[in-house]
């Protein structure tokens, strides 16, 4: 198993590539902490699947840019465990617009959990991982903070901000064991492609290679690469996984 006896916070994970890689976690070895915002009814469920004959997942709600709740969560984790090993930020919404037709609330709102969300899990969890010389940080982004996609302003700029963001934490913290990147999916088949018009999926199709929609697991799989110790040589890199998009 690649995360025996590792403990890990996930969030936005009830649906997803969030929920899909709590699984994936578990199914490794690890602990998992899952964050996520209101949906209480899948959070049950899946503590309900993982949760056979030992207790190996935790799902707590609660809002990712909220200081204090991420503050007193984390500490609470490494109390009880004495160590936090990877945090995974995949909490994100999105409020499509051009600029143009932006209201500052959507603005706002994006950035604040996208962007301020990571942050503050990242602030949370690095001295614990500091304390003891060892961590990994996955940052979820999208292939719209590399390419850019000007519908989507407030969601591009949001993971931009992101993927600066893990260029300079990596650069301050590999000294200290850890590392810290970012997974940038395409188009991959969740709930949430279900709001996408078909002309616009098949717009996306046509200029990427792979001339399909990702999964989950594909995701997950790289996510787990990068939480594992087959990636103590990578830190400070932007993994697309996006069936090679090209534009």
């Amino acid at each position: 198993m690649l995360l025996r006896d590792k403990v890990a916070i996930v969030t936005g994970a009830t649906r997803g590539i969030g929920k899909e890689i709590v699984k994936t976690f578990v199914e490794q070895g690890a602990f998992v902490y899952g964050i996520y915002a209101s949906n209480h009814e899948a959070a049950r469920e899946i503590e309900k699947t993982l949760n056979q004959g030992e207790k190996c997942v935790s799902y707590v709600s609660g809002s990712v840019d909220d200081q204090l709740f991420i503050h007193s969560l984390f500490k609470s984790v490494v109390d009880k465990h004495n160590r936090l090993d990877i945090l995974v930020n995949n909490a994100g919404i999105t409020r499509d617009q051009f600029l143009f037709q932006m209201d500052d609330q959507s603005w706002q709102q994006v950035l604040q959990v996208n962007f301020g969300g990571t942050y503050t899990c990242c602030h949370a969890a690095l001295p614990y991982m500091e304390r003891k010389k060892q961590g990994k940080i996955v940052n979820v982004v999208s292939v719209t903070g590399v390419v850019g996609r000007e519908a989507q302003t407030n969601y591009g700029a949001s993971k931009g901000a992101i993927i600066g963001l893990t260029r300079l934490l990596a650069r301050k913290y590999s000294e200290k064991g850890i590392s810290i990147n970012a997974i940038a999916p395409g188009m991959i088949e969740t709930e949430m492609i279900k709001q996408v018009p078909e002309e616009k999926l098949k717009n996306f199709l046509r200029f990427t290679n792979a001339k399909k929609l990702g999964s989950t697991k594909e995701v997950a799989r790289n996510v787990l690469y990068l939480s594992s110790d087959l990636s103590d040589y990578v830190t400070d890199t932007v993994l697309k996984v996006d069936g090679g998009f090209l534009r």
